[in-house]
């Protein structure tokens, strides 16, 4: 669960698969943030990457916190990331250059798991043979959520990035591309390879994207919880760097947003929403008010 909890699309194919963006009568994944003095709230919202259209119309309490909102900030700024460098710049990275092969730098058993997954998609294993590992992963997931029939373009990422950019309101990122890509690229290839195992894992198991399913639509942040960082137990680097590290950056972007004469409305990873080291409970240490939707 690892991989899909940093890039946030295994909490994507649930809500696309939710068919609504929540229930009627309960709390969504969106958070209140405010400071004792009083400034103007950050709203904090659970992202979903890739959806298909049957999730639209939102609930009126993401339009609302939008729409009171004068700045936007997301992992990154879409604008970026829909420009082709920012395409070729993980591709770049994502491809062994020293005439290492994936083969080569995997066990026979991974290999075997890839080849058998790559021959059901109808994809020749040659193809993956310059991949570094985490790329192979992320190849795989994405031809997962094409087969579910999602669409990144149809996210809560590009949802609001749009919707900011016909009212004129600024964009904001987090981070950069190429500082994302990084945090996969500098891994140790063993490590990588254990992530590539947990997205086979993923792609196989069903009753765990229900449940997430279920737990999204419920804003249940305790069961997220559970379900998107149980694989980090044996993971310690990898949550380390995925989570950890980027929460805490993030923090001091909350604190500039909290400090402004309007509110900021912030779409990130639901994944780094919860936990002991998430965003919600950051915040709450630090004295913040925080408050579900």
């Amino acid at each position: 669960m690892a991989i899909f909890a940093f890039a946030g699309i295994f909490v994507a194919a649930a809500g696309a698969l939710a068919q609504t963006a929540q229930p009627g009568g309960t709390k969504g994944l969106l958070w209140k943030v405010e400071s004792a003095t009083g400034s103007s709230p950050v709203y904090l919202a659970g992202s979903v990457h890739a959806l298909n259209k049957d999730v639209y119309p939102l609930s009126q309490t993401f339009e609302r916190a939008f729409e009171s909102s004068g700045t936007l900030v997301e992992e990154i700024d879409l604008a970026e990331a829909g420009s082709l460098s920012g395409g070729v710049a993980m591709l770049a990275k994502g491809l062994y250059t020293d005439g290492r092969t994936f083969g080569g730098v995997v066990s026979k058993q991974t290999f075997d798991l890839v080849a058998a997954r790559l021959k059901i998609m109808g994809v020749p294993v040659e193809t993956i043979s310059p991949m570094k590992p985490w790329m192979v992963a992320m190849m795989l997931m994405a031809a997962d959520i094409q087969k579910a029939g999602l669409d990144p373009s149809l996210g809560l990422d590009e949802y609001f990035f749009e919707k900011a950019t016909a009212a004129g309101k600024p964009v904001k990122g987090l981070e950069t591309i190429d500082y994302q890509v990084d945090r996969f690229d500098k891994m140790p290839v063993a490590l990588q390879e254990q992530l590539l195992r947990s997205t086979l894992d993923d792609l196989r198991g069903q009753q765990e994207l229900k449940d997430v399913i279920d737990a999204w639509r419920r804003g249940d942040a305790a069961s997220l919880e559970r379900l998107l960082l149980a694989s980090f137990k044996d993971s310690p680097e990898a949550y380390a760097s995925l989570l950890v590290e980027r929460n805490r950056n993030w923090l001091g972007h909350i604190d500039i947003c909290l400090a402004q004469r309007s509110p900021c409305f912030m779409v990130v990873g639901a994944a780094h929403l919860v936990g002991p080291d998430g965003l919600i409970t950051l915040l709450r240490r630090k004295g913040y008010r925080v408050e579900q939707q």
